[in-house]
């Protein structure tokens, strides 16, 4: 059976919609709308029973619509964006109480950012995340990997990297290594997801052997998301008075390229449904 009985998407957004949840006026971009409704029929045509939403970059450190989606979908979990500071700690116990399960730090989005920048980044939302044991949620450039490292091992809570760790196809050297090894300590988790993301074509070979070697350096650490519903390139967005359109993605094929990368029933279980079920708590 493809998918398994309580298969996860672990990587998808929810937006809008916009009258109802505005965007910030300050952002990179202006999104169509992809509302809970949307991500609902999106799961039900893959198969997929639970899901995990992620906080976008448009809404910043406004989850109201992320918490929505994740009380309208049902079996789901997500992963916030907070402010270095939060105010009441009573906050970090709601969104526990609505499904919150982590905290993304987002910098590929906007281009780089200073080594130190990212680790006290890191360190800040590992220090949130300790209360409920959540874990941090990284969407970084490859090169930062290494450097990021030793401060992963330390800290006090897991770690997460969203799409390959967006090391490029066809990649063998530090970056690789350094992600294999982080897999190897038990302490970071990595998406084999948004295959998109790392190249052209997401049905690209040089794409099997990089999921294979992440999945044999620790296969209790992988998960897989869709990255749906495909949000545009971060270098190619229209002014903020334009919706910028998803990219046109076949998520279904998305999805139907784990059994070509894992080529073992067993493992893409474990990478759908038991794996998904230990880090976010299903």
């Amino acid at each position: 059976m493809f998918p398994p009985l309580n298969s996860c998407d672990c990587h998808v957004h929810v937006i809008g919609p916009k009258a109802r949840f505005p965007l910030p006026a300050k952002r990179r971009y202006t999104p169509s709308d992809a509302p809970a409704a949307a991500l609902a029929a999106m799961l039900k045509q893959l198969g997929m029973t639970r899901v995990v939403i992620v906080q976008p970059s448009f809404y910043s450190t406004d989850n109201a619509c992320t918490l929505d989606g994740i009380a309208q979908v049902g079996n789901a979990r997500g992963i916030a964006v907070l402010p270095a500071q939060v105010k009441e700690e009573a906050e970090l116990d709601r969104l526990h109480a609505q499904g919150i399960r982590g905290l993304r730090i987002n910098i590929a989005t906007f281009g780089s950012a200073p080594i130190e920048t990212v680790k006290a980044q890191v360190t800040a939302a590992a220090r949130l995340c300790e209360k409920h044991r959540w874990h941090v949620q990284l969407f970084v450039a490859a090169e930062a990997i290494e450097p990021l490292a030793p401060l992963l091992r330390a800290l006090p809570v897991d770690s997460v990297f969203d799409h390959f760790g967006l090391i490029a196809p066809g990649s063998t050297g530090g970056a690789l290594r350094a992600l294999q090894g982080l897999l190897e300590s038990g302490k970071t988790w990595v998406k084999i997801s948004g295959a998109y993301r790392i190249g052209d074509d997401p049905n690209d070979a040089r794409i099997d052997p990089l999921a294979r070697a992440l999945i044999n350096a620790n296969p209790e650490r992988i998960v897989w998301g869709s990255d749906w519903p495909h949000t545009p390139p971060h270098a190619i967005q229209k002014p903020l008075d334009e919706e910028s359109p998803f990219q046109n993605i076949d998520t279904r094929g998305l999805l139907h390229l784990l059994p070509r990368w894992l080529q073992d029933e067993k493992l893409i279980e474990r990478v759908l449904v038991h794996n998904p079920a230990r880090l976010y708590g299903f």
